[in-house]
């Protein structure tokens, strides 16, 4: 058993002697030094050649990863692996606060950092500090070089027509900042009882007596079902960084990472690269999962039943064998300036998938939704004359009617996905 110290304090009553358990002196934790052994410089990560190298003289050391893939431990949701979670990632680092957006960002010792790479602005305090969060427990590689980052992004930012035609010549984007990403990776398996009210389609006969004969028709009944279903998920990635500060629809287009790659995490991996500290903690993460696992369920149920078309749905929900891990996912960010607004662009580091936030011009659009709905519309009107001055337009009524709807159809799927774009 440990032998307590005691110390003796400053006492409130008169003739009472205080004594109180002697505070712990606080442990400093020696944060890990690269220095080059040819040139004493630093060393930093780099993303060309994948291992350290020191910018001064040239020297180059790889670093041998451990592939532990899909494999790596996954934690129990239990409070003691809660409490014994690794801590620090071994390296002191700046701290970049944002004013605008409060973006909480690691930048590794020695760097300057005079913008934030998440809203642009230049309203931001630096600190140092020595990381206390969870330590992530394994992590995808760079493998993006950034020497590839301006054609992956030009052919992407040319792609398209909604946009205005000045964006593929001024919006050269560039300054891409390369950071590790955090997620919570859930492995689960849900099973769900379901039951609903479902549609079914029922032909009956029936005597009209108007045109005294046997006719058909057809009417919905709905009936009531019920059943199970059950799926397993590996490695559900849930973001850990504030949804204000890193647009999630933009990540959910590029979050596409193959886990057969991950490595055990070597804080060697983060010297000179920028990493963001989770924003949203394990308990938060879960309950995001779970509610995005329900609505995975709902759909399980829906093509369960034996027509899609279903009402009054109930779900009753229960999960197993639930494990989770911290990883950290390689991202390029840039922001770009395009008018008076700065638009988002995102680049997977693993396999170079792109998206982001481009401008539109509604001129564009509005002149295509009315090259579709058009030549429908002056066939109606051409046929409407035609039938009250010679009894002979209907057949231009119907095709008219049949491309506007067409083109009505076309053109609301025009209208959503550029207002969508725009909302991003």
């Amino acid at each position: 058993m440990e032998k307590l110290e005691f110390e003796q304090v400053e006492s409130k009553v008169p003739g009472i002697t205080v004594f109180v358990p002697k505070a712990k002196q606080k442990e400093e934790r020696q944060a890990k030094s690269h220095t080059c052994p040819q040139c004493g410089g630093h060393l930093a990560y780099d993303l060309l050649s994948s291992g350290l190298a020191c910018s001064h003289c040239g020297f180059k050391a790889a670093i041998r990863p451990t592939v532990v893939g899909p494999t790596v431990a996954r934690q129990e949701f239990t409070v003691d692996t809660m409490e014994i979670a690794e801590k620090g990632w071994g390296k002191m680092r700046n701290m970049l606060h944002c004013q605008q957006c409060g973006a909480e960002l690691s930048y590794p010792q020695g760097a300057v950092a005079t913008s934030c790479p998440y809203c642009g602005s230049n309203s931001v305090n630096v600190t140092q500090s020595e990381i206390n969060l969870f330590q992530p427990q394994a992590l995808v590689p760079f493998k993006v070089k950034p020497d590839q980052l301006q054609g992956i992004t030009q052919a992407w930012i040319e792609d398209g027509w909604m946009h205005p035609s000045a964006l593929k010549e001024s919006a050269k984007i560039g300054g891409f900042v390369p950071f590790y990403i955090p997620y919570w990776a859930f492995s689960l398996t849900i099973e769900a009882d379901w039951e609903a009210e479902v549609a079914h389609t029922v032909t009956e006969r029936y005597y009209d007596s108007s045109s005294k004969s046997w006719k058909t028709r057809t009417r919905v009944e709905w009936r009531w079902e019920n059943g199970k279903v059950k799926d397993g998920f590996s490695d559900y990635l849930v973001s850990g960084v504030d949804k204000k500060r890193l647009n999630p629809k933009i990540l959910a287009e590029i979050q596409q990472y193959n886990m057969k790659e991950l490595v055990k995490f070597n804080s060697d991996y983060l010297i000179g690269i920028n990493a963001n500290a989770y924003d949203v903690d394990l308990p938060t993460a879960w309950a995001e999962c779970k509610a995005q696992m329900r609505e995975i369920a709902k759909k399980l149920a829906i093509s369960d039943a034996s027509n899609p078309r279903v009402r009054n749905l109930s779900i009753e929900m229960s999960y197993d064998n639930e494990r989770w891990r911290y990883l950290f996912v390689p991202v390029y960010i840039a922001v770009y300036r395009f008018g008076e607004k700065y638009y988002q662009v995102m680049v997977n580091g693993q396999n170079g998938r792109v998206f982001g936030q481009k401008p539109i011009d509604w001129t564009k659009v509005w002149l295509a939704i009315a090259a579709m709905l058009l030549p429908g519309l002056l066939l109606t009107l051409i046929g409407l004359p035609l039938i009250a001055i010679m009894g002979s337009g209907i057949f231009l009524i119907m095709l008219g009617l049949a491309l506007l709807v067409g083109g009505g159809i076309w053109a609301y799927q025009v209208y959503t996905k550029a207002a969508g774009m725009e909302a991003l």
